[in-house]
């Protein structure tokens, strides 16, 4: 946690608005993700799946947009293979948080401005309001549920890891402690 602080904890606080229950969230969705790792991507075969039935048209809407909106996120690829290569991209997690490229689209940006530090705990923080209101959930009270919802989408919902749970309020806790706040 103490690396991810030190080279995130700027980054973390101004996205969280320096609350520290989203600082300490933010922080160890990151942990739990990237292990603080700006760099890091993994495809995800079930958003290529969805983005994939969008395009044809089997699903109105994905989380990556309309097939208009995809389709031309794509044009912009030069050959079929450039955007074959595009298209997985765009179903894979990226940066600090393994946010879904995806998202690239809705929020009209590129995939490198995605994981630029400062926008992307931004990025995150958009998407995790955006459960908080679907599913009404406070992250001061509610932080493992949130987590859940990043992992699995919904604050129910099966982690890849079933000490996924476990290790986001541990490093939530390292990370209070670290900043001098009690343990909640």
């Amino acid at each position: 946690m103490r690396s991810i602080r030190e080279s995130c904890g700027a980054a973390i606080a101004e996205a969280s608005g320096g609350d520290a229950a989203w600082s300490a969230l933010l922080a160890a969705i990151t942990a739990n993700e990237s292990g603080g790792c700006r760099r890091t991507y993994r495809f995800a075969p079930e958003n290529h799946l969805r983005l994939v039935a969008v395009l044809e048209g089997r699903e109105a809407k994905g989380d990556g947009g309309t097939r208009a909106q995809l389709g031309k996120g794509l044009r912009e690829a030069a050959s079929d293979a450039d955007r074959v290569a595009l298209l997985k991209k765009l179903a894979g997690l990226h940066g600090y948080m393994q946010i879904a490229g995806h998202h690239s689209i809705l929020w009209e940006v590129t995939l490198e401005e995605l994981v630029e530090k400062e926008r992307h705990f931004q990025f995150a923080m958009l998407l995790l309001k955006g459960y908080c209101e679907e599913f009404g959930l406070d992250p001061a009270t509610q932080a493992v549920e949130l987590g859940r919802c990043w992992s699995a989408g919904h604050p129910n919902g099966a982690t890849r890891s079933p000490l996924y749970s476990w290790r986001l309020q541990e490093r939530m806790r390292m990370w209070r402690e670290e900043e001098g706040a009690p343990p909640s």
